[in-house]
């Protein structure tokens, strides 16, 4: 019996820091801290990576003052019937993390610093 309580008490505090672990680790939304060239470079390598496209332009300061990115299709002639594509920065401990909403990926941007919104 008391072998029973102990083993459930071990697996009550093991299940207590696994959430306190992964709480701290949460994804906070974020903003680019101080845009430089490789920031934006990474920013963009990144968007251009997870939408397999070589045909967007983003502006400087993207980023900088939000944690949302919205990506709007090129209208080349008509109607465009394709939809936004959205994108969050968020920091994940101390880093940087681009997220695509549509598709839930990931992608770290290594030469970028960023800070909580």
């Amino acid at each position: 019996m008391r072998y029973v309580s102990a083993l459930l008490l071990l697996s009550a505090c093991v299940s207590l820091s696994a959430c306190q672990s992964s709480a701290a680790q949460a994804d906070v939304p974020a903003r680019v801290d101080n845009p430089t060239a490789e920031s934006r470079a990474d920013l963009l390598r990144a968007v251009t990576g997870i939408l397999n496209s070589s045909e967007v332009t983003l502006a400087d300061d993207a980023l900088t003052n939000d944690s949302l990115l919205i990506i709007e299709p090129k209208h080349l002639t008509g109607r465009d019937l394709r939809k936004p594509e959205h994108f969050q920065l968020v920091l994940r401990g101390t880093r940087c993390v681009l997220v695509h909403q549509e598709t839930a990926t990931r992608l770290l941007l290594v030469d970028t610093t960023c800070t909580a919104e």
